[in-house]
């Protein structure tokens, strides 16, 4: 998956106080993705343990970073070899 395939509302600039993640931050995808409870895909956990910059994360409306109702942030994630993928934001580690 690359950045073109992303269907999903993004936002790519956000300076948001309770945000977890900025854009450009360095990330680790957590090597534990397979057991959070969540069913991630296997290409998903496949990344586990990979380190990557966040350059984008979901939004209800495409304009605004939090909402009410969410529980938890989308943030996508590019990788060295420009593959993508978009991970809850307590699968992902800051380092």
């Amino acid at each position: 998956m690359t950045k073109k395939d992303i269907r999903a509302q993004i936002i790519t600039d956000w300076n948001h106080f309770n945000c977890k993640f900025l854009p450009d931050e360095k990330v680790m995808v957590s090597k534990t993705i397979s057991k959070s409870g969540h069913n991630e895909s296997k290409r998903l956990q496949s990344f586990a343990g990979q380190v990557g910059r966040v350059f984008a994360a979901s939004t209800t409306d495409g304009k605004h970073m939090r909402g009410w109702g969410r529980q938890w942030t989308k943030y996508y994630v590019e990788f060295s070899n420009g593959e993508v993928g978009g991970f809850d934001s307590l699968n992902l580690n800051q380092i």
